[in-house]
Formats: C-alpha cells, sequence, structure tokens
C-alpha cells in the first residue's frame, strides 16, 4: 500500500513537474514558442477548413478537434517519458560519476 502510494505521489510530482517545464519553455525557448505558434497556426487553418467544408465533410470538425487533442496528449505523454529517463540517467550518470572519482 505504501509503495502505490508513493508511486501515485511520484506520479503527479512528475505530470506537475513536466507541465512547468513545458509553460516554462513557451515563455522561455524561441524555438518551441515558435513550433507551438506554428503548430496552433495550422490548426487554425484546419479549422477553418473543416468549418468550410462542414456541408460536404460534417465529421470533418470533430476529426480535426480529435486529432488537436491527442497530438497534445501525444507530447505530454512524450515529455512525461522524456522526463523519467532523464532522471533513471542521472542515477545512472551520478554512479559512473562516483565510480570515476573514486579510482
Amino acid at each position: 500500500m505504501l509503495t502505490r502510494l508513493l508511486s501515485e505521489v511520484f506520479d503527479q510530482y512528475v505530470f506537475t513537474r513536466v507541465d512547468q517545464i513545458l509553460n516554462l519553455a513557451g515563455t522561455h525557448d524561441a524555438r518551441y514558442s515558435k513550433t507551438a505558434a506554428e503548430v496552433s497556426a495550422a490548426l487554425g487553418k484546419l479549422l477553418v477548413l473543416a468549418r468550410a467544408l462542414k456541408a460536404q465533410q460534417p465529421e470533418m470538425t470533430g476529426l480535426v478537434m480529435d486529432f488537436e487533442a491527442l497530438t497534445a496528449l501525444e507530447s505530454g505523454q512524450a515529455a512525461e517519458i522524456a522526463y523519467r529517463q532523464g532522471l533513471r540517467d542521472s542515477r545512472q550518470i551520478r554512479r559512473e560519476l562516483m565510480t570515476c572519482l573514486h579510482r
């Protein structure tokens, strides 16, 4: 039970921290900001097109919205995976560094 609780707390910490990092990247990283703006502009164009074609393709708007939600979820999951791997890597790097220092 303690292990499960610790795992849930850690998962929440990772989720919150990744969100903080991505929010900071949006304001402090010019490349990330540029990409985010380009994604937003492309989504806007898709929505305009979907609305214009609503009569011929009524499901298109919903499909575009689903795509946006799923790509946002995918990006968040990718960031979380990278963050968790970075934590694992930092432990290994620290061990290797300590081994070198003790030689």
